[in-house]
């Protein structure tokens, strides 16, 4: 999908003293990042390599963007190698280090992502972000303990639906149905209108012969969102289940 790039990133500190790098820099990156976020992405590509050639490569946003545009082309070893070349240019940049980590994980690199969102956390704040995508690492490599405090991790600094959707995923995996229900039963009281995690509460208390409660959130699913054919399937099997005992 389409991701926004971050603001206008300051030039990193060895490329401060040179002021004609600087001059290039600042004089192209208002015009890529509005190109972009137009998503004009051809001629936002024009401009990219106009600011690469005149800043001899130097231009850490130019690159950056470049490389969004690339994975979003699908073109995810060349949005690495990017990524890479804007992290050399400013190895502090957080934003550089979690796209490096985010497009190893989209190539299957996982443990070679994690240890770059470890890197970035070393030099960072504690972010979602990281937590998150690094639960997801650990998820695939089904290091489901390594998982767990990943995405606990990332809840306690900010509450996200897809992390309590990931982390119910982990113990439903290791068929924990009663943790798993706990940790979406968490998530309602912050979204109790999400459809998804409603139909995926209502499917686990199936799971457990419980078909009633798995009725009630069926139900309740099909108020928010009436055309999901996954919760309609299992509201038609209880309602057929109990057709046939009587």
């Amino acid at each position: 999908g389409w991701e926004a790039p971050p603001p206008r990133m300051a030039p990193a500190p060895q490329l401060r003293d040179k002021g004609k790098v600087h001059d290039i820099n600042e004089k192209y990156n208002w015009l890529i990042h509005l190109k972009y976020v137009r998503q004009e992405y051809d001629e936002c590509l024009v401009t990219i390599e106009t600011a690469l050639k005149e800043s001899k490569g130097m231009a850490e946003y130019a690159i950056y963007v470049k490389a969004l545009i690339k994975r979003q082309r699908g073109e995810i070893q060349e949005s690495l190698q990017l990524f890479q070349a804007a992290t050399c240019l400013n190895p502090h940049n957080i934003c550089n280090l979690k796209q490096v980590g985010r497009s190893l994980y989209l190539l299957g690199r996982h443990k070679a992502a994690i240890d770059v969102y470890d890197e970035a956390q070393r030099i960072g704040i504690d972010d979602w972000e990281i937590k998150h995508n690094k639960g997801l690492c650990f998820l695939y490599l089904k290091q489901y303990e390594d998982a767990a405090e990943a995405f606990k991790s990332a809840n306690s600094i900010q509450r996200h639906d897809t992390t309590y959707m990931q982390l119910g995923k982990v113990y439903t995996l290791q068929e924990d149905y009663r943790t798993a229900i706990e940790v979406y039963l968490e998530a309602l009281e912050f979204s109790p209108e999400n459809p998804e995690m409603l139909t995926t509460v209502g499917l686990l208390h199936l799971r457990l012969g419980e078909n009633y409660k798995a009725f009630d959130f069926l139900g309740n699913s099909l108020t928010h969102d009436p055309r999901n054919p996954k919760t309609i399937l299992a509201a038609g099997s209880i309602i057929q289940d109990h057709a046939d005992m009587d």
